[in-house]
């Protein structure tokens, strides 16, 4: 169980009180690293991934500080070529996507205003092509009329759809009663 630890808002300087409670974390932190390590070295597969790494990166350290001991500029001018090489490419790399990324950008924009002003463009005619069918309409009307001799012509044209008599439903039968699906 644990109890709790009073916590200070004044401004005096406790160290000898910081420097125990620092120095129990850091003590139990390498005892539970210590413990952790060896429970883990129990394990025969474990001890031997660990021996061959160890030795690796052994090895590759002795050889990097026999490097820097024979030439010390050399591999600080080499170290500084590569990051440099490396800074390039990543600029170029960031510069190419950028490009990438506008082009597509600019190209998509282009086809949404085209598609955007010819479906307009579509509406426009089809709206004309409606009001000149309407036209035709009332001249067929007209001159069917005058063939069969009924001169009411008098009255203006209007849509079918407009009447309460003509109105069909989803089954496609006439109904006179709005609403009624059917008759």
């Amino acid at each position: 169980m644990t109890q709790p630890v009073p916590y200070e808002t004044g401004t005096r300087n406790n160290t000898k009180m910081n420097g125990k409670r620092n120095g129990k974390l850091v003590k139990g932190m390498v005892v539970g690293a210590v413990l952790g390590g060896a429970l883990a070295l129990l394990d025969k597969t474990t001890r031997k991934n660990v021996s061959s790494r160890t030795s690796d990166m052994k090895d590759s350290t002795m050889g990097m500080v026999a490097k820097v001991k024979e030439n010390p500029s050399g591999v600080v001018n080499d170290w500084q070529d590569r990051l440099k090489t490396a800074s390039s490419v990543l600029k170029e790399a960031i510069s190419d996507a950028q490009s990438l990324y506008e082009k597509v950008n600019d190209d998509v924009m282009d086809q949404v205003n085209q598609i955007k002003d010819d479906s307009s463009e579509m509406i426009t005619t089809t709206k004309e092509a409606a009001e000149e069918l309407k036209g035709i309409g009332g001249k067929v009307q007209e001159a069917g009329e005058e063939i069969t001799g009924d001169s009411t012509s008098s009255q203006p044209v209007t849509s079918s759809t407009s009447t309460q008599d003509h109105i069909i439903h989803p089954t496609n039968r006439k109904s006179g009663i709005p609403g009624q699906v059917g008759s």
